[in-house]
């Protein structure tokens, strides 16, 4: 077997970074809105920055790769967050100066941000245990169906059934089959919701899934 998983290491995120983006292809609203120009070195580069800063400042972060040992090529990333015990702050999305091109541009992020964490955030407010959320899991598109995608799924699959961790994660219609594979059931099916004045743009629509674990806790 030539695809090994693993955790990323700090050296890692450039190519990382490739992985995510290129996998995303430009064509995700809300992926455009929150790291805008991710299809340029440039910006690339400044989104690298800002994951690397919040690995090194949230505990509850948790890269993991695939790695294809026969091109030696990251061809697979996901990103688990793992919240037992202390629950996560409701931050406003914000980034660096020069993120966004104008402040329309960051409000129409932080209104996408908003809407895409409403349920993912309701959840782990109201979770009397362990909760888990996959907030990225990107596989290449011409390494797609050899199981990398799995592999990253059912890494989080296997801890959350260990810790007692209810899992959500906020799927593309590409995803959904998946994680549904790995016990994910569809809680609903919906547009993310913006102020008026954004309704020229383009719209974002996803499948929302919790998963229950194979053992609760206590």
């Amino acid at each position: 077997m030539t695809l090994v998983l693993d955790h990323c290491q700090d050296e890692d995120f450039p190519e990382m970074m490739d992985v995510a983006f290129g996998t995303m292809r430009g064509m995700s609203a809300f992926v455009n809105s929150v790291y805008p120009h991710n299809m340029t070195a440039e910006g690339r580069d400044k989104h690298r920055q800002t994951f690397l800063y919040l690995k090194s400042v949230d505990p509850s972060q948790r890269w993991l790769k695939v790695t294809d040992t026969k091109i030696n090529r990251i061809i697979g990333v996901a990103n688990w967050q793992v919240y037992d015990g202390e629950k996560p702050p409701e931050d406003e999305l914000d980034g660096p100066a020069g993120t966004w091109d104008t402040p329309d541009d960051k409000e129409w992020a932080q209104a996408m941000f908003r809407a895409y964490m409403e349920d993912r955030r309701r959840v782990i407010r109201e979770a009397k245990g362990p909760v888990m959320c996959l907030s990225i899991l990107c596989v290449l598109p011409e390494h797609q169906y050899r199981g990398a995608g799995t592999m990253l799924t059912k890494w989080g699959a296997d801890l959350a059934d260990e810790i007692g961790a209810e899992c959500t994660v906020e799927s593309s219609l590409a995803g959904r089959l998946l994680y549904e594979q790995q016990g994910f059931v569809l809680q609903r099916h919906y547009l993310l919701k913006v102020p008026e004045k954004f309704t020229d743009r383009k719209k974002e629509r996803l499948y929302y899934m919790l998963r229950t674990p194979k053992r609760l806790p206590g």
